[in-house]
Formats: C-alpha cells, structure tokens, sequence
C-alpha cells in the first residue's frame, strides 16, 4: 500500500512523505490529479498543473526524503482547461526523479465526462518518457482496460471510481473474471461497518457508507434496495444495525 500526498509545499510534503514511509508505506504518490474544488482552492491537487515547476520542486523534494529503494509516483491529468502542457508537466515528473507516473486522460476542466477521455494522449506521453507511464481513467470493466492499453500503448492502468461500484475490479481488470457476487460485497460492507464504528466520529462514517452504496448501485439491483432501506438513518451505529441484520 501506497500513502498519497495532497499539498503545494515541497518541504511539508517531503516531511509527510518521509514520515509515512517510516511507518511503513511502500513509497508515496503525489496528487496532481484530484479536480475536488475543495481540495483545488487549498493549491492542491490539479491545481498544480497550472504550475509543471511546482510539480517539479514537490516531486524531487519528497524523492529526496524516500529512501531510494521505495517508490515515489506522481498521478496528473492531461492540464489543467488544456491538454497543450502535457510533455511539460510529464518532463516535470520524469526529471524530478520519480519512479512512475499515472496519467488520468482527461484535464481538469473536463472533470469525469466519459466523452472527453484520451487514452490516445497518454500513449503520447508514454512514447516520450523513459520512466513507466500507467493509464487511468474511463476503466470499468475488463474490456475498457484492453481499450485503454491498446489505445495508449500502457502495459498497466490504474482503477479509481470503478473499483467502489465493483469490489473486485482489479482482478475483473487483470484476469477477466466475472464481478463480485452480491453476498461477497454484504460481508464486505457488514466488515466496513464494523471497522468504522470503532471510529466513529459523527457524520462522517454515515456520509461515506451511503456513498459506497451509491456507487454500488450502479452495478448491483440489490444495493438500491439497501440504500432506500437506510436513506432515512443517520447514525452510524442504526446504519451497522440494519446492514449487520442482511443474511447472507
């Protein structure tokens, strides 16, 4: 497993990225991709394609921090409203000494709109880097990841969204297995719940279930019917209740 850095300060991010290594994290990645206007309007995230230097400076600073035999990666977009930086922010990344660099094919402005991704663009940059480039975005099942590397040349891609709306994506990805059976995704839920009421610190546990099950349903019928059932709650523990109750 691999810590994900968000930041702008080269020295903060090379102090967080040598703690989490020092913890146990096999290497760090640095987030350039993230659209959230949250997390963008902090300068972090895809804010940062506005700026390849900055990329530059963040990446080396948190390479220097790392030992040499852990991994530092760096996940971008293609830009920021424009896809005309691509080869100035991949050399950023490559020069900066990082080990690897994820490429989400579309630019910031272009959010997750399915119609706007380029895997096309991302083998452009693959051609150019000597570093390994992986693919990343628009990848749902086994047969767009087939696309994906066929289009843009990548020998490994990179699942996000996907893999909340189907738990075992990566291996429906890798071996061309079929989805998870809906009892195999309760008992993943009913163990999440579990963990999470351990923590529990309010609201947020309840946000982040009902928002799996919002990805969930829209691979699984059965999930719709499990979020209508806990729409109204808003307690974690009556949440753990009622998808403890699911026999399976």
């Amino acid at each position: 497993m691999r810590i994900q850095r968000l930041g702008q300060h080269p020295q903060r991010l090379a102090e967080n990225a040598a703690r989490a290594t020092a913890l146990g994290s096999y290497g760090v990645d640095l987030n350039c991709g993230c659209p959230s206007k949250v997390v963008n309007g902090s300068g972090g995230g895809a804010t940062l394609l506005k700026d390849p230097e900055l990329i530059y400076q963040g990446a080396k600073a948190m390479r220097a921090a790392v030992p040499s035999h852990l991994p530092v990666t760096v996940k971008v977009r293609l830009g920021w409203d424009s896809g005309d930086r691509k080869f100035e922010i991949a050399d950023a990344v490559q020069q900066a000494g990082a080990s690897e660099l994820v490429v989400h094919g579309r630019t910031k402005a272009q959010g997750y709109r399915a119609e706007h991704i380029d895997w096309q663009a991302i083998g452009e940059i693959r051609q150019r880097l000597t570093i390994p480039v992986i693919a990343n975005g628009e990848i749902w099942d086994w047969q767009s990841a087939q696309a994906c590397m066929a289009a843009s040349g990548c020998d490994a891609v990179m699942i996000g969204r996907g893999a909340l709306n189907i738990p075992n994506l990566s291996r429906v990805v890798k071996y061309n297995e079929p989805r998870m059976p809906w009892p195999e995704v309760v008992a993943l839920l009913q163990k999440y719940t579990r963990l999470e009421k351990q923590g529990d610190t309010g609201l947020y546990h309840v946000a982040r279930i009902k928002q799996w099950l919002g990805y969930l349903r829209k691979e699984y019928i059965e999930a719709t019917e499990l979020f209508q059932s806990i729409r109204a709650l808003n307690r974690s523990s009556e949440i753990a209740r009622a998808i403890q109750a699911i026999k399976i």
